[in-house]
């Protein structure tokens, strides 16, 4: 069911900033964010301070866990993640031997023994692992079960057997009514086929590239994936299947998942020009002349939270000459803005965000380009290892959120560029990150869709530290993570994303007191008024000219 509050972009939801923990949006039971309202409860939240259940588990993810445990016998509180699939607990299981050849991976499947419907048998079902280390896996590989299907497994659990191979007896269980078949039918049909043909439609209609010469997408070439980082995993996973070399690149600053997933994706050393330059792309050059291997290189428009863009156009020539995939991002800048098609192979996007914008729903998708030279052996690979596992339920609700995802990358951007230069232009900020502001912007103009936009996202570095804490913590909208939600929300970036290594960041261009700000679908002079009061209260009075608030109003 579409969210409420955005059933039209011109009657928006208006949230300040709401209580420590609070689901965003207030009140779904599937939503995807939560408030972290000040920067001490962003720090006390990576901190693991006693004051705040840590970010982890959402309560109808956590219930199924420890009602599987408890069937299991095992002691609330044991480490245990729920997986999707059973290939993804094996990859955990191998990710986790390679670094201690002697550990010890525990998997309990789960599955429904008889039932009416193949829509309850393939979707009733799940994976328990025992490992202390699965959920940074489970993090950055985007393996996790999502809300609704946990809610869905929860109330057939006792229709469900669990196995396992290993000579455990605890874990072989029968459910107390699996002799049973269980009553009713899912409010889906056909594991969703169509609302996950509406997606892929929207996807393959936005992504068109201008070029005539160009051959479209088709719905066959986009894949579904339950998140963006499993849509990211897949491609990596791939490649590196395929035979080549298993040499990868990161290019520019990625989000903050992708190196580690790449790594645990098999390639021995991935290499990193993490800013995304010439100056990089030209030792990436130097490296390739020099006999220097890459299989694929992994790249975003734009990058988060710099807002850089990469030279595409070198990047695809380069690739040309050496034969290297090139894995394109676009969550950021969007297909609605940007033309990436001539130059990426395959383009992978995080539907969680603005795609889906009610922030109520996660999805992901990989697009494999018709006109890849690597397009049949890319696109026969996925195909023949494809295994669907976007829950029903969440394709229903991202296929009725995105019907308008054209419109609200329009609005979005359009009030994002107003408020990056309104801030830019304020005395107590050193820079703002914006893609019509950074030293990369004529990258940007190449690919931007004639008329189109620049993005929702934008970040700002105060001149003193102090600064970005106050504006942060007076900020009265949403804060917390996420972005491309309906509502604009904020975030102390590093502190979230780099909590462990925020001084290797801040070498990348990502300074620790940095603030990232997602505009949403509310009037400019509303946000804007917003940022006012909140430059009001961060920065001395000398330095909040009367000249400078009258003027920008």
């Amino acid at each position: 069911m579409r969210d409420p509050n955005f059933q039209n972009i011109d009657k928006v939801a208006l949230f300040g900033a709401q209580p420590l923990g609070s689901s965003h949006p207030p009140g779904d039971p599937h939503a995807v964010s939560f408030s972290l309202p000040t920067w001490a409860s962003v720090a006390g939240n990576m901190a693991g301070e006693a004051w705040f259940n840590r970010m982890g588990f959402c309560p109808i993810v956590g219930g199924l866990t420890e009602a599987a445990l408890i069937r299991v016998k095992r002691p609330t509180g044991v480490k245990a993640r729920i997986f999707i699939s059973r290939e993804a607990a094996s990859r955990l299981e191998h990710t986790v031997k390679v670094k201690d050849p002697a550990a010890k991976v525990s998997v309990v499947q789960f599955e429904l023994r008889q039932s009416n419907s193949p829509d309850l048998s393939n979707w009733a079902r799940f994976v328990l692992s025992f490992e202390e280390d699965a959920f940074t896996f489970w993090l950055n590989h985007g393996d996790g079960i999502s809300n609704r299907h946990a809610e869905f497994c929860n109330n057939l659990l006792d229709f469900m057997d669990s196995r396992c191979d290993e000579d455990e007896p605890d874990y072989q269980t029968c459910g107390p009514r699996s002799g049973d078949k269980p009553a009713g039918l899912p409010t889906w049909t056909n594991s969703g086929l169509e609302e996950k043909m509406v997606i892929k439609s929207v996807l393959a209609k936005c992504i068109r590239s201008e070029n005539a010469d160009m051959l479209p997408v088709q719905s066959d070439d986009v894949f579904l994936y339950s998140t963006g980082m499993m849509a990211i995993g897949k491609i990596a996973r791939a490649m590196k299947d395929m035979p080549g070399n298993d040499t990868a690149v990161i290019f520019g600053w990625l989000y903050s998942g992708t190196l580690p997933l790449v790594k645990d994706s098999g390639y021995s050393k991935p290499i990193l020009y993490g800013r995304g330059t010439e100056e990089e792309l030209d030792k990436l050059e130097s490296y390739l002349a020099a006999g220097g291997k890459c299989t694929v290189l992994f790249t975003e428009i734009t990058s988060n939270p710099q807002l850089h863009s990469p030279n595409l156009v070198r990047i695809k020539k380069l690739a040309d000459e050496y034969g290297f995939t090139v894995v394109v991002d676009d969550t950021i800048g969007t297909s609605v803005n940007l033309d990436i098609l001539p130059y990426a192979d395959v383009v992978t996007t995080s539907l969680t965000k603005i795609f889906n914008g009610a922030c109520n729903a996660m999805g992901g998708s990989l697009i494999v380009n018709p006109n890849s030279r690597h397009y049949r052996r890319i696109h026969t690979y996925l195909q023949g290892h494809f295994e669907d596992l976007l829950f029903p339920a969440d394709a229903v609700v991202l296929s009725e959120n995105c019907i308008d995802y054209p419109e609200r990358v329009k609005r979005c951007s359009a009030t994002a560029r107003a408020i990056a230069h309104f801030l830019a232009a304020h005395p107590s900020i050193d820079y703002v990150n914006y893609p019509t502001l950074v030293p990369s912007r004529e990258e940007y103009e190449r690919y931007r869709r004639d008329g189109e936009g620049y993005g929702y996202l934008l970040s700002i570095v105060f001149r003193e530290p102090d600064f970005a804490v106050r504006f942060f913590d007076a900020l009265d909208i949403w804060k917390g993570p996420s972005i491309g939600t309906n509502s604009s929300i904020a975030l102390p970036y590093s502190v979230l994303a780099h909590w462990e290594e925020q001084d290797w960041a801040a070498e990348y261009g990502v300074p620790k007191h940095i603030v990232r700000l997602s505009v949403g679908l509310e009037s400019e002079a509303w946000l804007r008024d917003r940022v006012t009061e909140a430059l009001a209260k961060a920065t001395p009075a000398t330095l909040c000219r009367t000249t400078f608030c009258k003027s920008e109003r």
